[in-house]
């Protein structure tokens, strides 16, 4: 892929490479030598492709695979671009795919029919505290391998949806773009109703795998601070982090 067959928002810069580490080390390392405010770095390859909890990413050839890096505002509201992220790659999904089931899975999964087709993982950056947000967002295009997955996965194209990269990448950066936006003009709470429309399982039972724990209930909402809300016997407990699972067994 090439930048100029990416249609980018004014104030967005894009550097395409062919091989990286992974794209959120290599955003980290260019946002400073270019000083730009609104850095995008895509690779056709990752050879150290991290998602969540350090867990390792399958960077399968012919898939998406970028990070964005914004200057951070309120280090506070920072978790809030977790579910703009996710957001982010919903709406254009649905744009281009406009037949497909596509659902945001807390806190950050966008699932295609129930099943997993991209891996968002959010980090900081700054040389004088926390100065930059990075996303780092991978998009199944084509199918991946399963072995060693927590969740079934899928791609657009096992799910009958026909892209490319190019046109995938300007359409979540023009979503990404917009939300944030709304976000700075109207804060949290319309985006994150944008994605409590597009819910995953909202109003059934859920596992929540915790670090000392396991909690099964009844997925109730979410909090304005995006936490989910998870309803039982014991209560309502709201939680910050952790692997969920549609079922009361996990499954």
């Amino acid at each position: 892929m090439q930048p100029n067959e990416v249609v980018l928002p004014a104030g967005w810069s894009l550097e395409c490479l062919p091989s990286v580490d992974s794209t959120n080390e290599a955003v980290k390392r260019r946002v400073w030598e270019t000083g730009k405010d609104r850095l995008i770095i895509q690779a056709d390859e990752q050879t150290a492709g991290r998602g969540r909890r350090g867990r390792p990413w399958k960077s399968a050839a012919g898939n998406l695979f970028f990070s964005l890096a914004v200057k951070a505002g309120n280090i506070s509201r920072l978790g809030e671009y977790s579910f703009l992220s996710a957001l982010s790659l919903t709406l254009a999904v649905e744009e281009i795919c406009p037949r497909v089931s596509v659902k945001c899975k807390w806190p950050n999964d966008v699932l295609l029919n129930g099943k997993k087709m991209s891996g968002i993982l959010l980090e900081t950056a700054g040389k004088k505290g926390i100065e930059f947000l990075i996303s780092g967002i991978g998009v199944n295009i084509f199918p991946v391998s399963e072995e060693g997955m927590l969740y079934p996965v899928t791609s657009l194209a096992q799910e009958g949806c026909t892209t490319d990269k190019s046109e995938m990448l300007s359409a979540i950066v023009r979503h990404f773009d917009r939300l944030d936006k709304l976000r700075e003009e109207e804060g949290f709470l319309p985006v994150l109703d944008l994605w409590k429309s597009r819910a995953y399982g909202l109003g059934g039972m859920i596992t929540v795998n915790l670090p000392d724990r396991r909690l099964t209930g009844t997925f109730s909402g979410l909090d304005n601070d995006g936490s989910l809300l998870l309803n039982n016997a014991d209560g309502e407990h709201k939680i910050t982090a952790g692997d969920v699972f549609f079922g009361v067994q996990g499954n």
